[in-house]
Formats: structure tokens, C-alpha cells, sequence
């Protein structure tokens, strides 16, 4: 294990940073948890091909801030992708994506843009050539069906925040679209909930419907979920000191 950056060893799971070694493992690891987990995009239909190119896009842009959870023969068990706000998305290769869609994502696509947009405007975030090394997002968190009630979620959120803030970074947010992550972050991570789209009620775009009853099976809503991290002598984006806030 010398050559991963471990990050702890707990109760048969192994905590470290993903490394590109990892791609194959980390892809099939959580697509096959968002196709079982994520509510918004199985709401919409989203098949185990739509999910499993969604992650082969992005997986491997996200190598190097991504936190992962292997069991003692190494495979992988769950994954917390991790990027840098910053970062470029891949406008292109995600056009190509959308066009092959076999589920309708456009709810949850919509209501993340949403959230991104509130982001953006809270914390005075250029949407063109964002700075980096600023604002760290969760990207996705998905874990293996045979480990969940383990606490593994739970941790590998935890290792990214404290990743996060090791690296330099003011903020760590996250678009969070299910109950389960919502809870992590507000109750174990101090994130805040900073905008909320509301299953029952929002109206944002034509195939809303689909998100109708998820809150019956536990998912209220998408929230953005923020964690300050400027407590030790970062100053925040809005320009106040930490005792500001």
C-alpha cells in the first residue's frame, strides 16, 4: 500500500486517494450505486448504460481530488469524486452524452444548474474562467449496496472535507440530490444548506412530474450544501475575515 496515499483503515475498508489505476473500479463501483441510489435520474428512467457513460466521462477528469474506499483485496467499495470548481467541464464529450441518453435527466439536470447558479451568485463566482484552488465541490457520492450501513459514505465525505482543507481551499459545497448525502454533510460536516429545490413544488422545467414522489420514499428535495473552510486564517470570497462570519 506504500504508493496510495492512505488515509485510514477502518472496520475492513481501506481510505485513500484514487489514483488512475483505480478508473475501471471507481466507474463500476458508482454507477452501479447512482443506478440504485440516485433518485432524480431513476425518477427519469436513467438505464445502467446512461449511468455507466456519465461516470466514464467524468471519473477520470476527477482522479487526483477523489477520495476512495477499497476493501482488504483492494477493490473498490466506494468513492467520494471530487473536483476543482475551477476545473473545465467537458462541453463537448457532454453534448455527445446528452444526444445518448436513454433515461430523461432533464429534472435533475435543471435543478443541479439551479443550485450552481445560486453558488455562483452567493460567493461572486465568474462564470467564465473561474479562478481555481478556491471552492472544492462534492461531486457524487456512491457506495457498494453489499457495504452501505457500514458508515463508509459517511467517511468518505468526511476524508474529502479534511482533503479540501488541507489543500488550501475557502469552501467545499455540494448539489446534493438525495436524502442519505443531505444528512451526512448537514450533520457530520457542518455544511449548511444554502438552496433547496423542493420535489413536491418546483416547477423548473416540462418533465418535473417524475420527481412528484420522491418525497414519499425519503428525498425531499436537492440541496446545496456548503462547508466554510477558512476558519484558519483564510479569508473568505465574499472578502470578510473568518470572525466575519
Amino acid at each position: 500500500m506504500a504508493a496510495f496515499t492512505v488515509l485510514e483503515e477502518a472496520e475492513g475498508a481501506i481510505y485513500r486517494m484514487c489514483t488512475t489505476a483505480d478508473v475501471s473500479g471507481v466507474v463500476a463501483c458508482v454507477s452501479a450505486a447512482f443506478k440504485e441510489g440516485e433518485p432524480t435520474t431513476a425518477a427519469g428512467g436513467a438505464t445502467e448504460k446512461d449511468m455507466t457513460a456519465f461516470c466514464q466521462l467524468f471519473v477520470p477528469r476527477m482522479v487526483d481530488k477523489s477520495v476512495i474506499a477499497t476493501n482488504a483485496e483492494g477493490a473498490v467499495i466506494g468513492a467520494m469524486l471530487c473536483k476543482d470548481w475551477g476545473d473545465e467541464d467537458p462541453e463537448e464529450e457532454f453534448a455527445g452524452f446528452m444526444a445518448k441518453l436513454e433515461g430523461d435527466w432533464l429534472p435533475a439536470l435543471t435543478g443541479i444548474g439551479e443550485c450552481e447558479e445560486t453558488f455562483n451568485s452567493d460567493f461572486g463566482i465568474p462564470v467564465e474562467e473561474k479562478p481555481k484552488e478556491k471552492w472544492f465541490q462534492l461531486w457524487n457520492c456512491g457506495v457498494d449496496e453489499q457495504w452501505r450501513g457500514r458508515g463508509v459514505g459517511k467517511k468518505l465525505v468526511g476524508h474529502s472535507v479534511a482533503v479540501a482543507k488541507k489543500q488550501g481551499y475557502e469552501v467545499a459545497f455540494s448539489i446534493c440530490t438525495s436524502g442519505p448525502i443531505t444528512h451526512i454533510l448537514t450533520t457530520h460536516s457542518s455544511a449548511s444548506v444554502e438552496h433547496f429545490v423542493d420535489y413536491s413544488t418546483w416547477t423548473g422545467t416540462e418533465s418535473v412530474e417524475v420527481l412528484r414522489a420522491l418525497p414519499a420514499a425519503g428525498h425531499s428535495g436537492m440541496s446545496l450544501c456548503v462547508v466554510r473552510l477558512w476558519g484558519e486564517s483564510k479569508r473568505s470570497t465574499r472578502g470578510g475575515s473568518a470572525e466575519d462570519e
